[in-house]
């Protein structure tokens, strides 16, 4: 088994913020997330559209890719598990009601 060490960052939501781990290099994105969530135990924070998020390159890990198709990841800081429905960093949340700003 090929394996990937990866520092993994958790959103703010999570119990913990990085955790460093060694992710078989044969799995889809898909299925590091849900190895990802069993081992750190928190599988009952997930809401289904969980990804991998390499802020390096400003992309998302495609969901059906094994993650040994990426040569990057040994190279990058660290991927982020996140929320794709969620606003990138400095991203404003379109078609809510709530306001992105007060200009005083």
């Amino acid at each position: 088994m090929a394996a990937l060490v990866l520092r993994i960052k958790f959103p703010m939501t999570y119990p913990l913020i990085y955790k460093t781990l060694r992710v078989d290099a044969n799995f889809t994105s898909s299925e590091a997330v849900k190895f990802i969530a069993e081992t750190v135990n928190v599988t009952s924070l997930l809401k289904g559209s969980e990804g991998l998020y390499v802020p390096d390159e400003k992309r998302w890990l495609d969901d059906n890719t094994p993650l040994s198709q990426y040569d990057s990841l040994q190279d990058v800081e660290h991927i982020e598990f996140r929320d794709k429905s969620q606003p990138m960093d400095g991203e404003i949340e379109t078609g809510t009601d709530k306001p992105c700003c007060i200009i005083l």
